[in-house]
């Protein structure tokens, strides 16, 4: 009896030492997958930041005032072997290139060819299209930007505008992960969260996520 009692008080220690190195191993894996998340968002959010400061450099050679915003460029995009990161701007309804010193389509692309080209960039020759439309493209390796597209339309004063389109190059991460952090609660109840900006100058800081508040990082 008292080797079955002993048996039994040993057997119920080993049950317990085992629940309570579960309970460790478990808030270990909380922990770690905590640093792993915060390690994701730091590391994202210094390649966005990167990238919306580069093309915050062509805007404001391009023009200094805000650009309306048509995609802000916070939320990863599957590039296959990742993320990256996409983003489009505008000049604003009125803007024209009166008064410009490259007053036309082709001459303010042109310029922006050897803007770029002289800062690094690998460029194309200038492109016009049968409707009128510039379209300049370009890349920088070192900045990881993996496309770059200008488009200036000439609309004799009256409707002129300059459409930047760019996307980074693809970084180990996955998307879906990342987006979850950047909105808590996505995909099945996504945090209502304030307004990203319509127009911004470039430059802004730019917003990054949102906290479980639903304010911007």
């Amino acid at each position: 009896m008292t080797t079955a009692a002993g048996g039994a008080g040993h057997s119920g220690t080993g049950v317990i030492a085992a629940a309570a190195l579960a309970a460790v191993a478990a808030v270990a894996g909380c922990a770690g997958t905590q640093a792993d998340a915060e390690q994701l968002y730091a590391e994202a959010r210094g390649q966005n930041l990167l990238f919306k400061q580069t093309l915050a450099g062509v805007q404001v050679h391009l023009y200094d005032g805000d650009w309306q915003v048509q995609e802000y460029g916070d939320l990863p995009v599957d590039c296959g072997a990742g993320y990256g990161f996409s983003l489009s701007r505008t000049t604003p309804e009125g803007w024209t290139l009166d008064g410009d010193a490259h007053a036309d389509g082709p001459t303010f692309g042109a310029h922006a060819v050897r803007w770029l080209a002289d800062r690094g960039w690998t460029t194309q020759p200038v492109a016009t299209s049968d409707d009128g439309t510039t379209r300049v493209q370009a890349r920088n390796d070192a900045l990881h930007i993996g496309s770059l597209t200008i488009e200036i339309r000439d609309g004799a004063a009256s409707a002129d505008s300059v459409a930047v389109y760019a996307a980074t190059d693809c970084y180990d991460g996955d998307p879906d992960e990342l987006t979850a952090i950047l909105i808590p609660g996505w995909p099945d109840d996504p945090v209502a969260h304030e307004p990203l900006p319509a127009s911004e100058p470039p430059g802004a800081v730019p917003v990054f996520g949102f906290t479980e508040d639903g304010h911007p990082r």
